[in-house]
């Protein structure tokens, strides 16, 4: 891996001594920060099956257009290479690219206000992004297209997994599994015609970071698609439900937070459990797909699945609180 990092700094940079050090994010590509000349930067080597040279670009241009939308948070800007580029062909036909460096630290959760600083940064970078107008191929996969999100993990090799576990896997968790991707397949019409735009579907605090706590950079847009545009708060919402244990306090501020900047209509958020079942579903494909590209996934699959199952019974039991609490704050008049 040391010799594809090398080959892609001589892309960039004419013979400087380098200094390159891990990251506490990065699970698709493999991610350094790379300090030289006395600058840091990002330099990654990506995925083959997750990116291609195609969804770099767009998510090259998507980057230059948040840059120039005057947000109260930065994003990362892809550097050039010397032949003009956003990104490098390996000898080997790996992918890679260098792109800017973002101070801060990983946000915390642990407070209403620290929630509402969220629910305010996923509110702005939705507003952002539905103002994007994309080119005919910068739609990406949505994560409604559950069968498409790896190109490992069709729908043959998902029921393979889901028929013969690798590990094992608690039999009402599978049936609970099947049982709501066929009611989320049945549930299409209800869904289809809801407002689509780009949406980032990865806002968690972990691809945040914070400077004297308010959020000052986002990052990883590896799974930016078009998408149903609500979905981006139903997954950052599940994430405060997560992270703070269900806690009425911070999920207000969450939603007072993101109101600030986008509202929903009743049809959304009639739809937040299917969604948010469609989101849980999304990423244990992404992971059976890791799974067959080598990657060990017992952990990680085991943790969304259990959430998975918890959140979808937490938001059956509280609709009606969060019914008043979306009519309150949310729902356009």
């Amino acid at each position: 891996m040391q010799n594809k990092i090398d080959e892609i700094i001589r892309h960039y940079f004419n013979d400087a001594a380098y200094d390159i050090d891990p990251v506490p994010f990065g699970l698709t590509n493999l991610t350094r920060i790379l300090t030289i000349n006395g600058r840091k930067y990002v330099i990654r080597v990506y995925n083959r099956h997750t990116k291609d040279a195609a969804s770099i670009q767009f998510e090259a241009r998507l980057m230059a257009y948040l840059t120039n939308q005057e947000l109260s948070f930065t994003v990362p800007v892809f550097l050039n290479t010397n032949g003009g580029k956003p990104y490098v062909q390996l000898s080997d036909g790996t992918l890679g690219a260098v792109v800017s460096f973002v101070e801060g630290h990983v946000p915390d959760l642990s407070t209403a206000d620290q929630a509402a600083e969220l629910g305010r940064v996923v509110g702005e970078l939705s507003s952002a992004l539905r103002r994007y107008k994309p080119e005919w191929n910068d739609e990406g996969t949505p994560f409604t297209d559950i069968y498409h999100l790896h190109p490992l993990a069709d729908c043959r090799a998902v029921a393979a997994f889901i028929d013969n576990p690798p590990f094992e896997i608690a039999q009402d968790s599978l049936h609970f599994y099947k049982e709501t991707v066929a009611n989320a397949e049945q549930s299409k019409r209800e869904w289809l015609d809801l407002p689509k735009q780009l949406v980032h579907h990865d806002l968690l605090i972990y691809n945040l970071l914070s400077i004297d706590n308010r959020i000052h950079g986002v990052l990883d847009f590896d799974f930016t698609s078009l998408d149903i545009g609500f979905m981006e708060f139903a997954i950052s919402f599940n994430h405060v439900v997560q992270m703070t244990n269900g806690a009425w306090e911070p999920i207000e501020a969450f939603i007072n937070g993101y109101a600030q900047y986008r509202k929903s209509s009743a049809l959304e958020w009639n739809q937040l459990r299917l969604l948010t079942r469609i989101y849980h579903i999304a990423v244990l494909h992404i992971y059976i797909g890791q799974h067959y590209s080598g990657v060990t996934i017992e952990k990680p699959f085991h943790y969304i699945l259990d959430q998975f199952r918890t959140r979808d019974e937490w938001l059956l039991a509280h609709r009606d609180p969060l019914e008043l609490l979306f009519n309150k704050c949310l729902i356009e008049r």
